[in-house]
């Protein structure tokens, strides 16, 4: 089974990214670009800023200093940000055609849905096993026991004000919105794009360590690191953005399940 995404090289196609020719020379199918990958990355962390400071000037224009909920508005500014970014890869896919969705991985899988479970499960498993002997064995021994990630600081925020239409949006970011949109911006379109001019472990890693570097607590950036390193393997394996959804929504439902039972283990 190969694992590697063809590359415009192999097949003999130049990259090219021409706003003025989306489908390049008569007759060519477009070809994901590196520029592009990058280019939904900044688009992705540009919308959520800016949304993120449209809302907090909002809020305090609206009721005031004291009225600011930076929680929430984390929550609200992800939401429109991802919003945002999947509308800009479906405009893509209408712009591109067809033959644009398996180059961001959206396709048929070659396992079969049987095979995709098993798998997605055994990864899921021994991804969080070791991310618990990091956060709840290695930390504490280091001094730094009890960190959460962002996203459950978020969520134990939200649950404390017990307003159902928060709670609401917030399940719907970490369980739908967060893990397709993230899954299309890093593994549909940056590591496949990288991995088209770099070995497909390069692009793995490359595409790591931004996906890293997008969350925090940076004490536990190993943690994400690890998570977006079987991701990505999972998304060449496979050879579908399918099973890397399906394990991010797993991951982020497995946390959700941890903070609503208030299990002292993974943040």
């Amino acid at each position: 089974m190969a694992n590697s995404v063809p590359s415009p090289s192999e097949s003999g196609e130049p990259e090219s990214d021409s706003a003025s020719d989306p489908q390049g020379t008569a007759g060519a199918v477009y070809q994901l670009t590196i520029k592009r990958g990058f280019l939904v990355l900044c688009i992705m962390f540009v919308s959520q800023t800016l949304a993120g400071i449209g809302l907090s000037y909002g809020a305090k224009l609206i009721w005031g200093r004291d009225g600011v909920d930076l929680p929430t508005i984390g929550v609200l500014s992800v939401l429109l940000g991802g919003t945002i970014v999947l509308l800009w890869a479906w405009a893509d896919i209408r712009r591109f055609g067809p033959s644009f969705l398996p180059q961001i991985g959206w396709r048929q899988g070659v396992l079969k849905t049987s095979q995709v479970v098993v798998l997605v499960l055994l990864l899921l498993g021994v991804t969080h096993f070791l991310a618990w002997t990091y956060r709840s064995v290695l930390l504490p021994q280091w001094g730094h026991g009890g960190v959460v990630g962002g996203g459950s600081q978020m969520f134990a925020h939200i649950k404390e004000t017990g307003s159902a239409l928060k709670m609401t949006g917030f399940l719907i970011l970490a369980l739908l919105v967060g893990p397709v949109m993230e899954e299309v911006v890093f593994r549909g379109y940056l590591q496949s794009s990288l991995a088209r001019r770099l070995p497909v472990w390069s692009a793995i890693v490359i595409t790591s360590v931004l996906f890293m570097l997008g969350h925090g607590p940076a004490i536990l950036w190993p943690m994400y690191f690890l998570y977006s390193l079987a991701w990505g393997w999972v998304f060449v394996y496979t050879r579908s953005i399918k099973a890397s959804i399906a394990i991010h929504i797993l991951s982020n439902l497995f946390y959700t399940v941890v903070a609503l039972m208030e299990w002292d283990i993974l943040a």
